[in-house]
């Protein structure tokens, strides 16, 4: 099949969104899709939750076929704080250079911390600051995070580089059991003032449904006002605001998997990944199909977002 074809067929597809890459030994789960130099780059995670203990690595040239390429980071060594689980990331470019801060697990029961990898070229890539510690843990002052038996405190970071400040979300809980998207502000992305909840909500325990709790934040900065995403249970919901430090009204926005959005030449597109888009998220043996990275396409109405296929952006 011809490129021409294999667009064509992606296109094609009868879903508005449209799955563009399914590996064959494992699926696409939480992920990032950044725009390098020389093409686009998909880095994600190949496994459920905690059993990831390398970042994978796929690229694409126009969004719709990617070839994937060998893993960029591994798990670390004895006493590391990645030694377990190479997680959920994100990747912002700052000082010519690109900067990582991911999930990492250490051996258990020590609990889940943010740790950092720096590349120049999206292809090579050394973690930061190199001595097996971590970049980022939250403020036990507001938080649940504990040194042992905590793997909901502290996960899925997401950075968005704003005027002379990095805002970054990730998730976390309280100890009054809420499950929470928290904010921490940065000049350099080394050194994080932990600002506590933005949003917050009561766990959601369920023996077939989940995600209980939020996870894969994302936020974004659109004419004047903040975008606030998160996976909620059954899909992503999404909130508008003035200030990053706090969000109210959750709306939902589709039933969209670890969704992100992307802005290239003027076009938006959101993505899904995981299992088949529209399916929902169910534990244990319903669970599956297991599936790969979807994309489809996104308009903005009345500085809301709102999904569409992605034929009417391509």
């Amino acid at each position: 099949m011809t490129s021409s074809q294999l667009r064509q067929a992606i296109l094609g597809q009868p879903s508005a969104v449209k799955e563009v890459f399914r590996p064959t030994d494992h699926f696409v789960n939480g992920h990032n899709i950044v725009r390098g130099p020389d093409c686009w780059h998909l880095f994600y995670s190949g496994a459920g939750g905690a059993d990831n203990s390398f970042k994978r690595h796929a690229t694409s040239d126009d969004l719709l076929t990617w070839t994937i390429q060998e893993p960029i980071l591994h798990a670390g060594g004895p006493g590391c704080c990645d030694e377990f689980e190479v997680g959920d990331a994100t990747i912002v470019r700052h000082e010519g250079r690109w900067i990582m801060l991911y999930t990492a697990g250490p051996k258990r029961p020590a609990s889940r911390v943010l740790a950092g990898a720096v590349s120049e070229d999206l292809w090579r890539w050394e973690k930061l600051p190199g001595d097996g510690t971590e970049i980022f843990r939250p403020d036990p002052s507001w938080s649940a995070w504990k040194p042992v038996d905590d793997s909901q405190s502290c996960k899925d970071p997401w950075i968005l580089p704003h005027e002379d400040r990095f805002f970054m979300v990730y998730i976390s809980q309280t100890p009054d059991d809420q499950s929470c998207v928290a904010l921490a502000v940065s000049t350099d992305l080394v050194t994080w003032e932990d600002r506590g909840p933005i949003v917050q909500r009561p766990w959601q325990r369920h023996d077939q449904l989940g995600p209980g709790g939020f996870e894969v934040p994302r936020l974004f900065f659109r004419n004047g006002r903040f975008i606030l995403m998160a996976l909620w249970v059954s899909g992503t919901v999404y909130a508008v605001s003035d200030t990053p430090s706090h969000f109210d009204e959750l709306r939902v926005l589709g039933p969209h998997h670890a969704a992100t959005l992307i802005e290239h030449e003027d076009c938006w597109f959101i993505t899904h990944s995981f299992r088949p888009f529209g399916q929902p998220s169910l534990r244990g043996e319903l669970s599956g199909p297991h599936r790969g990275l979807y994309i489809g396409g996104l308009i903005w109405v009345d500085d809301q977002p709102v999904p569409v296929d992605l034929s009417h952006v391509v």
